[in-house]
């Protein structure tokens, strides 16, 4: 599936992200719920994270970008050590276990709840464009997330305001 990312509503989106990564002052003191508002954004969080390396690097937008999804999904319930550890969590895991192997393990827990997986699709594409440049790479796991996620290929589009899919 080739899918046109750079579209008005993904950069809107990736531009609220940024805006939130940039702003967003983290919890001060722990919250009670912060162990589960971490369990809730694991898999979007790993998500993000595939993408912002499928090119080889992680550029510092791209990083903003995940940062500031995760301020946004969890209403800014954790630490900036918190999103440390997790990004650093996503890391081993994307070391240890592969792209594939995680997609298709994310792709399971979030295949019950389209919402889930439809959100999870969306942010992956805007942090593919948080660099202004959608790589090739990037553009296959964006595609890649929207199969093992069960998004159809019109829904994709859809959801990026895309009319047609282009190279």
């Amino acid at each position: 599936m080739t899918l046109t990312i750079n579209t008005d509503v993904i950069r809107r989106l990736r531009d609220a992200l940024l805006a939130e990564a940039a702003t967003g002052a983290g919890a001060q003191d722990a919250h009670p719920h912060r162990d589960a508002a971490l369990a809730r954004v694991a898999p979007f969080a790993e998500t993000m994270y595939l993408v912002m390396i499928a090119d080889g690097r992680s550029a510092p937008q791209e990083i903003a970008a995940v940062r500031g999804a995760v301020r946004l999904l969890t209403r800014d319930l954790l630490e900036d050590a918190d999103l440390d550890r997790l990004l650093d969590a996503c890391a081993a895991a994307a070391s240890e276990r592969g792209a594939e192997v995680m997609l298709q393990v994310l792709g399971g827990r979030l295949c019950a709840n389209r919402g889930d997986r439809e959100t999870a699709f969306t942010l992956a594409a805007a942090v593919a464009l948080a660099d202004d440049e959608v790589t090739d790479s990037e553009r296959a796991l964006v595609g890649d997330v929207a199969e093992w996620y069960g998004v159809s290929s019109k829904r994709a589009r859809e959801l990026l305001g895309a009319m047609q899919s282009t190279g």
